[in-house]
């Protein structure tokens, strides 16, 4: 019997299919709410059926008709999926409104507009790969149409990342919706080159690999810790310190009314007022701060209020009480107390500092 061995793009390949399998199992055994990790799950069944077909090439693509076909359509789906990722990444707690599902169309559209370019301007006669060489050419460049499209949806909804760094994971879900961003950037720009003569067919999919497993090495590290809230990858047993999903709205909501309304310029804003703004009840409300931003809501009311009095002594010449009466402080000695604990200095020595 002869021995098996693979090439080093058919290693890369198999590695993206195992880490796939793994990230799908993760799901389905660990989610709570699997409504909420539909489309996690439908990119990396995508992403690893997509490594999947680049493994078998040479195994099975000359017993599977349309094998080009399909293996474009999986690695082609890969940028309208991650549009509707980034969006669910940064609501966290929602899906996409069904109004951005559209892009999942894009894909079809492309296939559909290169047999018609094909047949029609490029003198294929049958709609196959092999057959036709400028069929291969068509469904790249309408790929590439459908991939710039997905990033323009992606940049249509960059006012969703306003409050992202206001988040307790804000940050680290911000560099991980960069990181699919690039990932699908590079991707559309390996495939652009391939429709010169400067790559092989083979170094492109070897790229493309590389691209998608890096992507997927990333996600097993990260996804599961700062992406709790979405897929909700929960532990089965004591879920005290987990907020649900009602919850994590409400923490939205008081994110909202910090970082867009800073309601807590408002003097005397207390727990009580918010509470009764968002219809919750001052134990729930303290539940959710706690859990979602990791402090007691004076702390996160005084650090708010603190940040804002620095950019207000740093950039303007109000003097330190008119500053303590604009951010919400009704007294300037509890102005002066709670500046010095958190920035280390006293508002006037702070000014000074920042001018010198």
């Amino acid at each position: 019997m002869d021995k098996l061995t693979f090439t080093v793009p058919e290693i890369v390949s198999l590695i993206g299919v195992v880490q796939c399998v793994y990230i799908l199992v993760y799901i389905l055994f660990r989610s709570g709410r699997l409504s909420h990790a539909g489309l996690p799950f439908l990119y990396f069944l995508v992403l690893g059926t997509a490594f999947f077909l680049d493994l078998g090439r040479a195994y099975i693509a000359d017993i599977t008709p349309h094998y080009d076909m399909i293996q474009w359509f999986m690695w082609f789906s890969g940028p309208p999926l991650s549009a509707l990722l980034v969006i669910q990444v940064v609501q966290i707690t929602k899906l996409p409104a069904l109004h951005h599902y559209w892009v999942l169309f894009l894909v079809p559209v492309a296939l559909g507009a290169s047999v018609f370019l094909s047949t029609t301007y490029g003198g294929c006669e049958a709609v196959s790969v092999d057959a036709c060489s400028s069929l291969r050419e068509w469904l790249i460049v309408c790929g590439l149409v459908a991939g710039a499209i997905s990033l323009l949806v992606i940049w249509a909804q960059r006012g969703l990342f306003d409050a992202l760094f206001a988040q307790k994971t804000g940050k680290d879900r911000y560099w991980l919706i960069l990181a699919l961003i690039f990932a699908n950037i590079f991707f559309l720009g390996a495939m652009f080159v391939s429709l010169t003569p400067a790559i092989s067919p083979a170094d492109i999919g070897l790229i493309r690999s590389v691209l998608g497993l890096a992507f997927v090495y990333l996600v097993t590290t990260s996804l599961f810790r700062i992406y709790p809230q979405a897929v909700r990858v929960v532990p089965r047993g004591d879920r005290d310190d987990i907020l649900s999903h009602k919850e994590l709205d409400v923490a939205l909501q008081i994110e909202k009314l910090m970082e867009l309304d800073k309601v807590y310029h408002e003097t005397g804003y207390s727990r009580t007022d918010l509470a009764r703004e968002l219809d919750q009840s001052e134990t729930a409300i303290s539940k959710i701060i706690n859990l979602h931003f990791g402090k007691s809501f004076p702390q996160l009311v005084n650090e708010r209020r603190i940040e804002d009095a620095k950019r207000l002594l740093a950039e303007t010449d109000a003097s330190v009480k008119v500053v303590a009466e604009e951010v919400g402080f009704n007294s300037l000695a509890s102005f002066n107390r709670v500046f010095k604990d958190l920035a280390g200095e006293a508002p006037s020595t702070y000014r000074k500092n920042q001018i010198a």
